[in-house]
């Protein structure tokens, strides 16, 4: 058997409603070469049985169980360990990617070379009925500017975290800490993404993220036990975190000391400076005091 040109790494839990669109997207890419991991987190709803259906009628379906849910992050982790190809692309378990989002960002790599790190095509946002109801503003992100800071800076402009689900290369994935069991670990490894090399736009509006009642909440205690089902939150002092980790993926990149320091001015003013505020929250939830 081959290797596998691209992987998808489609981390779930408790996803059923969901996941057979999202799978089905992926299975019908337009790109043969191709291999699928599904990494189950402990789901206890109807999940397992329409993974099982799938690796049992798809040979490229790879479908891993585990026990307990040990954290979104961990979770997302384990397919990028799990794959074998020189790409991979991470679909989460209530999007949809056309069918032609594996052979254009494939392609996209290939014309760009190696100084684009990974490509995303552009995307549109859909809602629980599965239809359009928004297009991002994100033709001028300039991910593809010439100087890390420059990337790192337009990432924190555009805050444009839904590129983390491109295509990437897998050498450049390696040379990353990966995705980090914080909250904001998306941002921290674009940032370490974006000091490697550039992102390669696509033209063509072919990912659709989901928006929808049941996802989990993006803010406060909810997203820190997403990461951390079992830990506590009090003492997580989540942004304080996500600064720390967001100047290391700059301090710990391999640019030159100018672009460090001009990557590091970017985040500052772009970042930290503006949610001055999550420390603060941070500081009150460890004392125990609520908001006014």
């Amino acid at each position: 058997m081959t290797m596998p040109v691209l992987t998808f790494g489609i981390p779930v839990y408790n996803g059923e409603k969901y996941l057979p669109d999202a799978l089905h997207s992926i299975q019908e890419q337009d790109l043969d070469d191709l291999e699928i991991i599904i990494s189950d987190n402990g789901s206890t709803d109807g999940t397992q049985e329409i993974c099982e259906a799938a690796a049992a009628s798809d040979d490229r379906v790879l479908y891993l169980r585990h026990d307990t849910n040990r954290g979104g992050a961990w979770n997302y982790v384990r397919t990028v360990e799990s794959a074998s190809s020189p790409l991979f692309s991470w679909q989460a378990a209530d999007d949809v990617k056309l069918a032609t989002f594996a052979s254009a960002c494939v392609q996209a790599l290939d014309d760009a070379g190696p100084e684009a790190v990974f490509a995303c095509p552009r995307t549109q946002l859909i809602g629980a009925d599965g239809v359009v109801f928004e297009d991002l503003d994100d033709r001028d992100l300039g991910l593809g500017a010439q100087t890390p800071h420059e990337r790192v800076h337009n990432l924190f402009r555009s805050q444009a975290s839904h590129v983390m689900y491109g295509v990437v290369r897998m050498s450049a994935m390696r040379r990353s800490r990966g995705l980090l069991p914080l909250v904001g670990d998306d941002m921290v490894l674009l940032v370490e993404l974006l000091c490697q090399g550039k992102m390669a736009l696509v033209d063509d509006q072919l990912f659709w993220q989901r928006r929808h009642a049941e996802q989990f909440s993006q803010q406060g205690e909810n997203q820190v036990k997403w990461h951390a089902p079992n830990g506590g939150v009090r003492f997580a002092f989540p942004q304080t975190r996500l600064n720390f980790e967001l100047h290391r993926a700059v301090t710990r990149s391999h640019i030159s000391i100018p672009e460090k320091a001009r990557s590091l001015a970017a985040l500052e003013s772009r970042w930290v400076i503006p949610r001055w505020r999550g420390m603060g929250s941070d500081v009150r939830t460890a004392l125990g005091v609520a908001r006014a």
